[in-house]
């Protein structure tokens, strides 16, 4: 699973035009967004990793697309600080948080690190596996 990221100048129009390239295209996005100044960067998710590459390709979008890991948390106080601190503890930098579902009792993120693996081994216990992610 990849995550997306697009920066983009911060005026209106920017998040429709990049929706717009992906809804042509039929793929299906899931993201979040958010500015500071004159520029904001978009992270998304989509059902379709190829098509939405050729599609900010050939928009003239400039993005990254990076490997990425699910977690599943309870949704109570302190989880989350337990499982940053593992990764800290690890050396791993979390360059991304994603939330894709959030209930009363569960919280699922998609995560994006700098180094996969050592997340993975950290996380052990909060990973969810790829046939069973969200």
């Amino acid at each position: 699973m990849s995550v997306f990221t697009v920066a983009l100048p911060s005026r209106p129009g920017e998040l429709a035009r990049l929706c717009e390239a992906m809804a042509a295209r039929k793929i299906n996005m899931l993201l979040c967004a958010v500015s500071e100044g004159d520029r904001g960067t978009v992270a998304f998710l989509v059902d379709d990793e190829r098509a939405a590459g050729t599609a900010l390709h050939d928009a003239g979008f400039d993005f990254l697309e990076r490997p990425a890991i699910t977690v599943r948390m309870d949704h109570l106080p302190g989880e989350g600080a337990a499982a940053f601190r593992r990764l800290a503890d690890a050396g791993v930098n979390l360059e991304l948080l994603l939330p894709v579902q959030v209930s009363k009792e569960e919280f699922f993120a998609v995560l994006c690190v700098d180094d996969v693996d050592s997340a993975r081994a950290a996380l052990r216990d909060y990973v969810v596996g790829e046939r069973d992610s969200v």
